[in-house]
């Protein structure tokens, strides 16, 4: 048995429904193929409706050439050693910055209470290097729990007066006159690692001279002398630099490098820098051991 189909009326709306139904679904499809979705993706920086569509069916919306793509800027230090820098580290006040660095002696200072020797000395230290990293905890460029804290509450200008008070002091850090005394023994082929680093570096691995920016006989502005500090300091920083949890090196030179030491070299760097105390025995006796 068989049901008849009668054809479709002439006056039949559903041929026009079906159109109308079908250029609905095609406008929406279009609206969250070419629009909505292109300007959904990660890289989308607010594109027109031109340039939605262009991006979906793949074809540039401009013939124009493509904008130069840079990564952000990231800036190890807000410190540039201009001349106006420079004045405001010399116009440090170590009478006010006394009072200012009284808690900080409990730390700091050769009698302070706090044992740990991670904490470095800072008596006799070059008020730039000082002044320097103060304002990367403060700025949060170096990271250190309560020293962030600390140089918050600091002004630039107390921020001079302490690196003046502290460079000021005598200590056990033996500041660098920047004299080069040629003496026998520091050269590539020397056995000891420590001084081969300290005075001839390592072409191979891009590791320059110690002694080229932290002595002794060498000196940049703002890398701190370390003759004298504490070895359990020096070589966590290392570590540190190795690592990247301290980022805070202008160029990344200390990151560089650091990550080319192995863990005996940072270990030996520190035990001679440790050494190097003004009026030390030890550092008197590994000098005349290099002549």
């Amino acid at each position: 048995m068989t049901i008849a189909q009668e054809p479709l009326h002439p006056g039949s709306r559903w041929p026009l429904v079906t159109w109308m139904v079908t250029g609905i679904l095609v406008i929406i499809s279009a609206i969250l193929g070419f629009v909505v979705l292109a300007s959904a993706q990660e890289d989308a920086v607010a594109p027109g409706l031109w340039s939605a569509i262009c991006r979906a069916i793949g074809i540039p919306a401009s013939r124009a050439p493509a904008a130069l793509v840079t990564a952000p800027l990231r800036t190890p230090t807000n410190i540039a050693w201009t001349g106006e820098t420079l004045g405001k580290i010399a116009a440090g006040d170590p009478v006010r910055g006394a009072f200012v660095a009284k808690n900080c002696m409990a730390c700091h200072g050769q009698s302070g209470t706090n044992t740990a020797l991670v904490i470095p000395l800072l008596d006799g230290m070059e008020a730039a290097v000082i002044y320097k990293q103060l304002d990367d905890y403060r700025s949060g460029k170096r990271a250190w729990g309560v020293m962030g804290a600390i140089a918050r509450a600091l002004s630039p200008e107390d921020a001079a007066n302490v690196a003046a008070y502290f460079a000021s002091r005598p200590g056990p850090l033996r500041a660098d006159t920047g004299i080069r005394v040629p003496v026998g023994g520091r050269s590539l082929a020397q056995a000891d690692p420590a001084i081969r680093l300290v005075y001839a570096g390592d072409p191979q691995r891009s590791i320059a001279p110690c002694s080229a920016c932290h002595g002794p006989g060498g000196y940049k502005t703002g890398a701190p002398a370390l003759g004298g500090q504490h070895p359990a300091y020096i070589e966590r920083q290392l570590a540190a630099f190795a690592q990247g949890t301290r980022r805070n090196d202008i160029f990344e030179q200390m990151r560089v490098i650091a990550k080319h030491l192995t863990p005996d070299e940072r270990r030996a760097l520190a035990a001679f820098y440790g050494a190097q105390s003004v009026g030390s025995a030890k550092s008197e006796k590994i000098a005349s051991d290099q002549r």
